[in-house]
């Protein structure tokens, strides 16, 4: 399960109440990076995406706290990454996000439409499931799945589904505690 993904944009608070409009859910100030917005899916599992202005860029901290005296309690703001403004990227980038919307196709494609974002219904691997490609800003790939495309990829997209279109055998899984393959 994926909880949230940041990326960013020109105008995050616009892009952030479009995604929430495509999950039906709501859009609000992001404070950690400066002029971000987070979109929530609203769908009681936490679901959320941050959006960042273009220019910002996630950077590492320094040092680490001290873990002999580590709590829930240690403040640890001075060792967490944090946005920092004044990136320079490129009009593309190999991030792309697949979200489910309760809304058809006519609906989202309009919303794309109003927006002027290339947006077209693409048929992925082969025609083993559709979505539809939403570029937003017409730099950021979106792929959004009406629920009826979301039926489809949930019965389609698995590691058995997988290797079967790869025409491999399945590899082992790893163990529930990922310390290595399941005998």
């Amino acid at each position: 399960m994926i909880n949230h993904i940041s990326f960013g944009v020109n105008n995050p608070e616009k892009v952030a109440n479009i995604l929430a409009e495509l999950w039906g859910g709501v859009a609000m100030p992001f404070p950690p990076s400066p002029g971000g917005y987070v979109a929530f899916a609203d769908d009681g599992k936490g679901t959320m995406v941050e959006i960042i202005p273009l220019d910002v860029q996630l950077v590492p901290g320094v040092g680490l706290p001290d873990a002999g005296s580590f709590t829930k309690e240690t403040p640890t703001e001075d060792f967490e990454a944090t946005f920092v403004p004044g990136n320079e990227s490129s009009l593309f980038g190999s991030v792309h996000l697949n979200i489910n919307s309760p809304l058809d196709e006519e609906s989202i494609k309009a919303i794309a439409k109003r927006e002027g974002w290339r947006c077209f219904t693409a048929n992925r691997a082969g025609g083993l499931f559709q979505l539809i490609e939403l570029w937003i800003e017409n730099r950021f790939m979106i792929e959004v799945n009406t629920p009826e495309m979301t039926e489809v990829y949930q019965n389609t997209v698995s590691p058995e589904g997988w290797a079967e279109f790869l025409n491999m055998p399945l590899p082992p899984k790893y163990a529930k505690n990922y310390e290595g393959l399941i005998a």
